[in-house]
């Protein structure tokens, strides 16, 4: 396959990371992270002040923007506005190239991103969509090693994101280039990402599946990218290593739980936190408290969200999001509603303090 080595980022943005061929690395963090920056430093168009690049396994030092074999679509789409649809996609194509085997391309790409309608309209005729399908067109048939994305939704409407997100999807895995999505919306990175990584203040804090940074993030600052709302202030109160891995044993909402834990929570007495996403834990309707009991709770508000319902919960340790399954007979329990609370100890995690 072509570009077998992928992109190969060494020292940059404080880590090392390469993406092969044929595979998809988010990049998601606040604004101001770098992530756009670090887009613009593989392509070229910013200089780069540590670490080196390599596409291919050649190094892009030397190698001007207009000569390396990546593209990267940006938030607003690049497109002469003089050209219609099908002059903006066909002036990727090589020159020199048989006519017909260009034209076959070319009506390969617009067909593919069913462009074929649109093929002589201009791009103040077309929605932010459709603009964003014309750039993919355009990389389609440039072919290029790497593939760099910069926020390509941004601008799309919410109705047409869906669809426009697995036409990204499509195209990179059409194209089996090595590509960088950068994104603000973390759903959109555990959707269609083979692996995610987390970057703050210009460097990369955690790189891994989208699993493993959804469910096991490296620190409670990256829960908070991937919408964990659940954060327990723990101790260690026992440490173990066995078949079930790392775990720690902590107390909260008034019992211990044996719960899989980060690796460098390994001392008794170590301040910790316990990150939970809603479904991490359950409730109970309860009697009415009468005196303080850690194990109890109240609704104070409750989120609709179709088949399930997320209650923000006050307890004593602090105000927790739970989800509850919402079957067609079932009603949202009302603020102040009692409610007995428990975390599921598989589906939380723990991290140093």
């Amino acid at each position: 396959m072509k570009g077998a080595d992928g992109l190969e980022l060494s020292g940059v943005a404080g880590a090392d990371l390469h993406v092969r061929a044929g595979e998809l690395v988010a990049l998601i963090g606040p604004s101001g992270s770098g992530k756009t920056t670090l887009l613009r430093r593989v392509a070229g168009l910013d200089p780069l002040p540590a670490g080196t690049v390599r596409i291919a396994g050649r190094d892009m030092a030397r190698v001007p923007v207009e000569r390396r074999p990546a593209t990267m679509l940006f938030e607003t789409p690049v497109l002469f506005p003089q050209l219609t649809v099908e002059e903006n996609v066909g002036f990727a194509l090589e020159r020199g190239r048989a006519d017909v085997t260009a034209a076959d391309q070319l009506d390969v790409a617009l067909t593919s991103l069913d462009l074929r309608t649109l093929r002589s309209r201009h791009p103040h005729e077309l929605s932010a969509g459709q603009r964003q399908r014309v750039a993919l067109a355009r990389a389609l048939v440039r072919r290029p090693e790497v593939m760099l994305f910069d926020e390509p939704l941004a601008h799309v409407d919410p109705a047409a994101r869906a669809g426009l997100l697995r036409e990204i999807a499509r195209i990179h895995e059409r194209l089996g280039s090595a590509s960088l999505l950068v994104t603000h919306d973390w759903t959109d990175a555990l959707s269609v990402a083979d692996r995610i990584a987390v970057m703050r203040e210009g460097e990369i804090v955690q790189v891994g599946a989208p699993r493993q940074i959804y469910s096991r993030p490296a620190s409670a600052w990256v829960a908070t990218r991937v919408g964990v709302p659940n954060f327990l202030s723990a101790q260690v109160e026992g440490v173990s290593t066995g078949a079930d891995g790392h775990r720690v044993r902590v107390s909260a909402l008034g019992r211990q739980w044996d719960v899989p834990a980060a690796p460098e929570l390994r001392a008794v007495g170590e301040a910790c936190i316990v990150l939970g996403h809603p479904h991490a834990f359950t409730m109970e309707e309860a009697p009415e408290r009468r005196e303080v009991d850690p194990r109890r709770g109240q609704v104070l508000a409750t989120t609709f969200g179709g088949d399930h319902v997320d209650h923000d919960v006050e307890t004593d340790a602090g105000t927790l999001v739970i989800r509850r399954p919402l079957g067609p007979r079932d009603e949202p329990w009302s603020a102040g509603t009692v409610v007995e609370v428990a975390l599921v100890p598989e589906a939380v995690w723990a991290v140093p303090r």
